[in-house]
Parts: structure tokens; sequence; C-alpha cells
């Protein structure tokens, strides 16, 4: 507040300079030159970057994992023993003499490392134990970050991420069980994150760039498309522990930036403008309190749109994780590509899915601006997108064989449609409840993030007995089946309408006045 007095008047040039910034009551601050890019704008970077780095630590070890482990057979893949089928056949077509020889011999694996003999249902369990810890912390992550703030429940997380992901490698040395742990560790810190993005996305966001915001989670998918190639590189060149050690010192450069960028709300940000700050306040139109109030659990458990939204979640969660987790393996072992190629074929649909995704959520604000729309139309029609046409898609795989290209263009073409989710499950805990849609992404989370090990662990059955196309493709119909079922759920009984229980904060605080 500017003081009166001799002390009013230089305040007020400073002021007028954009070297003052009144946030609040008293409260007054140096920010030097007003910045020319909205403060909004480096929060939502940095909720692209969080998500970013905090999918390098969740999808590292599917990549790892081939080059860490023995694998149940050294045979040729199936799919290049096939084409080698097809080869002799042709050439005995055309001269009867040719002799056929026996070319499934065992192959020599390249040295990234010391392998380790752990079968199918042990690597199950390692990519399964992020997810046993993820699901435990994503229920109370949400209540967290709005009680203690996501500047800080990002920060610490991600820290302590990079410092467990360090410490996989000796684990891994020393027993599997130990890797186990550090996964579990992993998955209990990176529980905290997507419940607090979206809470720093609900106290930054104004409803009309709300799209835009939310399509930042798609930095989980750029992720993924660096961190498979990246791994796969340097494994390749230095081994597989240094796979791990270049995730880890991603995460601590970016716990660097993000303690000095990022803050809790515009009126906790050093360098804002009053400007800005009123701007974001008048067009939440007050849906959005800084008021720390205890989520109303039971209202949100009784509320038909919330259980419609977790099954929506849950489905795009499923297909999600069979091709974060089970991909690489399906392209190396059974497609028969090499560690680079598994590594960047698996990861080309995540780099249309981010691409797709961003011109998603811009979409969905034009569409909302211009009234084209309504937000129920919306989110109905991209479930089309986001769910039931890549369940299609992962159907088609199922029906393919052996033939890469149509595996590769479907998988990609789903994930790239896959991105109209920042306009479905990932943004509707926004519509529902902005208060509380941090804790309401904790909850969908928990119950969605089991997936992360039921898909792991199906996939381990599929393939226990034989790795090849056929129980792949019962695999890939599963998951497609998921995707379709989960959305058209959603499109016959979901909602976007604010629920009256996300005002509970206004009618605590009436009801203390009135006392």
């Amino acid at each position: 507040m500017i003081t009166n007095g001799p002390e009013a008047f230089e305040q007020e040039d400073l002021l007028k300079k954009g070297k003052v910034v009144e946030i609040s009551g008293s409260k007054q601050r140096l920010s030097g030159r007003k910045w020319k890019v909205p403060v909004r704008f480096w929060i939502g970077l940095m909720v692209f970057l969080t998500t970013y780095i905090n999918y390098t630590t969740r999808v590292n070890m599917s990549m790892s994992i081939i080059s860490m482990t023995k694998g149940k057979s050294k045979s040729t893949p199936e799919c290049i023993l096939l084409h080698q089928q097809e080869e002799d056949a042709a050439k005995l077509a055309l001269n009867s003499s040719y002799q056929i020889v026996n070319k499934t011999m065992n192959k020599t694996l390249a040295n990234f490392g010391e392998r380790y003999d752990w079968d199918e249902h042990v690597q199950g369990q390692i990519l399964g134990s992020y997810f046993w810890g993820y699901v435990i912390t994503s229920l109370p992550g949400g209540a967290a970050s709005e009680w203690w703030g996501p500047h800080k429940v990002i920060f610490w997380m991600t820290l302590l991420s990079g410092i467990i992901n360090t410490l996989s490698v000796p684990a891994a040395w020393y027993h599997f069980g130990l890797l186990i742990t550090c996964r579990f560790l992993l998955g209990i810190f990176g529980g905290f994150v997507y419940p607090a993005v979206q809470v720093l996305i609900a106290k930054w966001a104004p409803p009309a760039e709300k799209g835009k915001f939310v399509a930042g989670l798609m930095g989980n998918t750029l992720a993924t498309c660096i961190t498979w190639p990246l791994v796969g590189g340097v494994t390749s060149s230095v081994g597989w522990d240094w796979g791990f050690y270049a995730i880890s010192i991603q995460c601590f450069v970016f716990c660097i930036i993000f303690w000095f960028v990022a803050a809790d709300s515009p009126d906790d940000h050093k360098f804002i403008t009053q400007e800005e700050v009123s701007y974001i306040k008048e067009a939440q139109g007050g849906s959005v309190t800084k008021k720390k109030h205890t989520p109303p659990y039971l209202s949100i458990m009784k509320s038909v749109p919330f259980w419609m939204l977790t099954v929506l979640h849950f489905g795009n969660l499923w297909g999600l994780y069979l091709q974060l987790q089970s991909v690489p393996k399906f392209m190396a072992e059974v497609v028969g590509f090499n560690l680079k190629q598994a590594g960047i074929l698996a990861a080309l649909p995540h780099l249309t899915r981010l691409f797709f995704g961003t011109a998603y959520g811009s979409i969905g604000d034009w569409l909302k601006s211009r009234k084209i729309l309504s937000p129920k139309a919306i989110r109905k029609t991209f479930v089309l997108f986001s769910h039931v046409i890549p369940g299609i898609l992962l159907i088609g795989i199922a029906l393919t064989g052996c033939n890469w290209v149509p595996i590769v263009v479907m998988l990609t073409f789903s994930m790239a449609i896959n991105g109209a989710a920042v306009l479905t499950n990932l943004q509707n805990p926004q519509d529902l409840a902005p208060n509380f849609a941090g804790s309401i992404f904790g909850i969908i989370s928990f119950i969605g993030g089991m997936t992360g090990f039921i898909v792991p662990a199906i996939t381990g059955a599929f393939i226990a007995e034989h790795n090849g196309t056929k129980e792949w493709g019962y695999n890939f119909m599963l998951g497609g089946g998921v995707y379709i079922v989960c959305g058209v759920i959603f499109i016959l009984f979901g909602s976007v309408e604010e629920q009256k229980w996300n005002r509970v904060a206004d009618q605590e605080d009436a009801t203390a006045e009135t006392k």
C-alpha cells in the first residue's frame, strides 16, 4: 500500500516506473523494470518443465532395463525370424537346390555394463514399483500442495527424485530388491508432483487461458521423446549407469531454475505487476481462494461427475502406460529393432503427442472464447480423440502382425490425437472444483495410477511363455478396449459444471463471520 506523507511522492513515482509493485495490503516489492512478458507465461513454462522432469525419472527405466538384463531368450526376435523364413521360402521356390540354414542362433549381447538374470516377473516388479509409491502419495499430494504450496512441494520432491535416481545405480549392482526400493521411493516423491501442478494452474491461470496452461502438462510427452533416445544413446556409448546419471543432472538443474522463477500464487511472486495480479483475480471471478481449507472429501466421494472423471482418467493412463512401459520392449524384442532404433521409434508417437497436445490446448481456448462450442461440448467431443480413436488404433495394431510400418504409423497417430487429453481428463478437475483441483487430481491419480503396475504385470503374464506378436496382440486389444469403454462412459455421464462443494471455502468463511 502506498503510504501518506513525504514518502508517498517517491513511492508513487517508483510505482509509475514499475519499480514498486503493490501486491496486497502493505506488501511492496522492488522489482526493477516490469517484465515485458507476463509472469504467468513463465509459470506456464514451469508447468511444462515440471512435468518434463517428473516423467524423466518415471520412463527412463523402460529403456534402461533392456540393457541391464540378459533376457528370457537371446534368440532372434520373432519378426526378424519370420522375415528370414519368408526369404528362405522365396529363394527355395526359385531354386529347388537352395539349402535352408537354421538362423535362430543365439545373439551376442552388447556390452553396456553388467547384465542381470532377471526374469519377466522381476522386470515387471521393477517397472511397476514406481507406481506402488506413486499411488500412495497421489492421494494426499493435492491436499499437501493446497496447504503447503505447490512451489515447495515441487522443488523438494524433484530434488529428492534426482538423488534417489542416482542411487539406483549402486542399488542395481547389489540386488534387484534395492532397485525396486529406489523405484518405489521415486514413485513416492513423484506422486506429489502432478497434484501440485494442478494447484499451480488453478492459482495462476485465467479461465480464458486455462487450455494453454493445461497443455503444459504435455511436458511429460517431451520427456518421453527425449529420455528414451537419450538413455539409449548414452547407454550405447558409455554404459547403462550413465543413463541414470544423465537424468539426475537434469533434475538438479531444474530445481535451481524453478526455485527462483516460480511462486505459489500471483500474490506471492516477487516480480509480477499489480495489473497482472488484478487481471488474473478478476478473470477467475472468485472461484479460486487463497485461504487454506480442508478438501470436502465426503462431498467429492458422493459426486457422480467426479467418478466419471476418475473413469476417464483411468482409461487414459492405461493406454498411456501401455505405450510408456511396454512399447520399447515390443519394438526391441519382437519387431527386432536395436536399442537406439527402439528408443527413437518408441519415442516418435510421444513427439507427435507433444505438438498435437499443445495445439489442442489453443484450439479449446479458441472454441470457448468464440463460443463456437460450450465447455461441455468441448470436453465430450474431444473424448473421441483422446480415448475412442486411440483405442481403435491399438486394436488395429493387434491385427497387424510383423508389418512394422503400419505399427509405427498407428502407434504414432494414436498418441498424437490422444493429446486431446489436455481438453478432457486433464482439464476436467479445473471445471469441477478449481479450489480443490489438486486434491481431485491426486485422488484420480491414486486410482488411475494403479494401471502403472497393473499394465506391466499383465504384459509380463501375456509374454511369460512366448514373447511374440500373438501375445502382444492380446495386450494391445485389451488396452484398446479399456480406452474405448472409459471414453464412452464419460461421454454419456460426465459433467463440466462447477460443483457446489468448490465453494465450501466461501461458505465456511461466511459462517465464521456471522458467529
